[in-house]
C-alpha cells in the first residue's frame, strides 16, 4: 500500500532516440513505394539528411545503402560480375513481365550470339511469387542487369558486330 502513493519516475519518451528508426523505415518505405522517376531520389536522400542532422550516421548510411538507387544497381552489377567471372553471361527473363531489354536483345543478332537466357524463379508457380513492390524491384533488377550485359556486348563487339555497335 505504501508503494501505491509513491511518486513514480518520469517515463518520457526520448524522441531524439526513437525518431531515427522511424525516419529510416519511413524513408525506405517512401523510396520503394514511390514510382520509378528521377525525382524519387530525393526521398531517401532527404531521409539521410534528416538522420545526419540527428547525428545518426549509422542509420543514415543504412538508408543510403538500402535505398533502391544504390542497392538495386549494386546487386545488378555484382550479379553481372559473378556471371562474367564464370563466363556465363545470361539475360534474365521473367514469366509474367515484359522487359524492353529482352526485345532489344532479340532484335540484335550480336547480342543473341554472345548471351544466353535464364528464367528467374519468380512468379506464379515458382519458389518466389512476389507481388506489388517486391515484383517491381525484381523487374527493375532484371532490366538493369540485362541492359548492363547488352552494353558490355556492344562495348566488346568485334568483327561484323563492331560496325553495328559503333552506329548510334
Amino acid at each position: 500500500m505504501a508503494l501505491t502513493f509513491e511518486r513514480t519516475p518520469d517515463r518520457r519518451i526520448s524522441w531524439r532516440r526513437e525518431l531515427a528508426p522511424v525516419l529510416a523505415v519511413a524513408g525506405l518505405a517512401a523510396d520503394y513505394l514511390s514510382p520509378a522517376a528521377p525525382w524519387t531520389i530525393l526521398l531517401p536522400l532527404g531521409t539521410v539528411v534528416l538522420l545526419l542532422a540527428l547525428r545518426r550516421r549509422a542509420a543514415a548510411a543504412a538508408v543510403f545503402l538500402l535505398s533502391s538507387w544504390v542497392l538495386v544497381p549494386l546487386a545488378a552489377r555484382a550479379t553481372s560480375a559473378v556471371e562474367e567471372l564464370r563466363d556465363e553471361p545470361r539475360l534474365f527473363v521473367l514469366e509474367d513481365a515484359t522487359l524492353p531489354s529482352i526485345s532489344e536483345a532479340v532484335a540484335d543478332r550480336c547480342v543473341l550470339n554472345d548471351l544466353g537466357f535464364a528464367l528467374l524463379p519468380a512468379g506464379p508457380g515458382h519458389l518466389l511469387n512476389p507481388r506489388w513492390v517486391l515484383r517491381d524491384v525484381i523487374v527493375t533488377f532484371a532490366e538493369l542487369h540485362n541492359q548492363m550485359l547488352i552494353d558490355r556486348v556492344h562495348r566488346d563487339a568485334a568483327g561484323p558486330c563492331a560496325a553495328t555497335a559503333a552506329a548510334p
